[in-house]
């Protein structure tokens, strides 16, 4: 079996930073001068975004095919996902992640790399204009920590000032925006450093710099900034997706096993129904930093939902064409922890093709995740149950996984072997990726197709005959 990775829109090929990193110190080759270099983080939801436009110019003596973009190592861990795109064009650039690291001999900290490669050797003296897009699993952190249940939440985020690059840079500026308000923490006194709020277009954000003649690592005092959040920060920290595809019914049966968790601020004097219902009267229409609805977006044309959790079946919610709002028996609140099921069944036809090469060959497309919106994964188990018989022929993943296992798994009315189960488990996600497929090629011959209803024919066959001949032995003594 080939597991190989394919390239999810426009080709994008997406890059964990889970892998395991080589620590030495590596500096790479100073063939680069950062011209303009224009950083902007987005806050807006439970992850965080980062969009980082670079104005390169090769000084070095030779032609060039490769940069080096410079990361916090503290922050290698928590991107889910990094892509590199030529700026005005929608061509995606091949990126990885380099496995050595700097080590700062200022400051101690280590700096880790993603290598973004060129489709063309830049000529010295050539200037070269890319974008980069990163997504971290996490936001900020609740500020305060504990609020009442009427309060609205804030978020305390610290990132670095200044932009950390191994090469100059000739001028720089840094944006934080998607908040209504934004406050900057133990600002500064040099004004050069200040954040500034209110800077038309963009009023809705904090704005630094532009800075001037930034060295290779320069470093200066972090930026902290509270912004207005008052959103549940959710946090899947396992979910089992199951989906079973049966030809002879033409479904495909889902089910789902979330451990979800509010990393919002916690409530401060303990939950309070009565202060709850009174908020919920107050509030109306107002955003809540707690959890009461989930919104669930499955595939189209569902049918067969089904909602429970450790209690039971619980009947609080409500379908409305491919979305599937749950309502939990109690609100999920910063630090608390809700445990559930869900369950729905979509035509076969909708995910599975026939090859037009070999009849007995089948793709099945199915997507990566069907969660809530605005929602990071921790741990994802992805098992695939294919019919009994069948024989996997590749696995394609949309970003790289920590483990891949091929094996039979027994279900109902299983006779050999069992189910052929595909299981694929993947770290550090957020619902961006929601839409990217997975995709499994498989052959599933006709003997193997009618070799399972057969077999059961027979064996009810054979039990009926035992029973008739039982009854008709004669057991009387004369």
């Amino acid at each position: 079996m080939n597991a190989s990775i394919f390239w999810w829109v426009f080709i994008t090929f997406f890059i964990h930073m889970n892998s395991v990193l080589c620590i030495e110190n590596f500096i790479p080759e100073q063939v680069w001068e950062n011209i303009d270099y224009r950083r902007a983080i987005d806050v807006s939801k439970s992850y965080l975004s980062e969009r980082v436009e670079i104005r390169a110019k090769n000084v070095g003596p030779e032609s060039v095919t490769e940069y080096y973009f410079a990361l916090p190592r503290n922050s290698l861990g928590k991107v889910s996902m990094f892509t590199a795109v030529i700026q005005g064009t929608d061509t995606y650039l091949n990126c990885q992640l380099f496995p050595n690291v700097t080590r700062l001999e200022e400051t101690g900290e280590y700096v880790g790399y993603g290598v973004i490669n060129f489709p063309s050797p830049i000529q010295p003296e050539q200037e070269f204009s890319f974008i980069t897009a990163l997504y971290y699993n996490v936001a900020g952190v609740p500020y305060p920590e504990y609020i009442a249940i009427s309060d609205e939440q804030s978020l305390l985020l610290k990132t670095n000032r200044f932009p950390i690059s191994a090469y100059p840079t000739v001028e720089s500026t840094l944006t934080i925006g998607g908040s209504s308000s934004f406050e900057e923490l133990n600002a500064p006194d040099d004004a050069y450093l200040k954040g500034k709020t209110n800077v038309p277009p963009n009023e809705e954000a904090i704005f630094f710099g532009p800075w001037d003649d930034i060295k290779p690592f320069e470093k200066e005092q972090d930026v902290e900034v509270v912004f207005n959040h008052n959103l549940p920060l959710n946090e899947v920290t396992l979910l089992k997706r199951d989906i079973w595809v049966s030809q002879w019914a033409s479904t495909l049966e889902f089910k789902e096993y979330y451990e979800l968790k509010n990393k919002g601020a916690k409530l401060d004097k303990g939950f309070s129904r009565i202060n709850y219902m009174r908020d919920q009267q107050q509030a109306d229409m107002r955003k809540s930093h707690y959890l009461a609805i989930i919104e669930m977006l499955l595939p189209e044309n569902p049918f067969g939902h089904y909602y429970n959790d450790l209690v039971g079946l619980v009947s609080t919610a409500k379908i409305q064409e491919n979305h599937y709002f749950l309502k939990p028996r109690f609100p999920i609140f910063g630090g608390w922890n809700y445990n559930f099921t869900i369950g729905w069944t979509n035509q076969l036809s909708d995910f599975l093709h026939k090859s037009n090469d070999d009849s007995d060959m089948y793709l099945l497309s199915v997507p990566l995740l069907n969660g809530p919106s605005d929602t990071v994964y921790d741990t994802v188990e992805y098992s695939v149950y294919v019919p009994e018989g069948a024989k996997i022929a590749d696995i394609d993943t949309p970003i790289p996984f920590v483990n891949l296992s091929v094996k039979a798994e027994k279900s109902y009315l299983d006779l050999k072997k069992g189910h052929v189960r595909v299981k694929i488990t993947f770290k550090n996600l957020v619902n961006e990726i929601a839409g990217a497929k997975i995709l499994i090629k498989y052959q599933y011959t006709k003997n193997a197709f009618i070799q399972k209803p057969l077999s059961i024919a027979i064996y009810i066959f054979i039990a009926l005959m035992f029973i008739f001949l039982l009854k008709n032995i004669n057991l009387n003594v004369k």
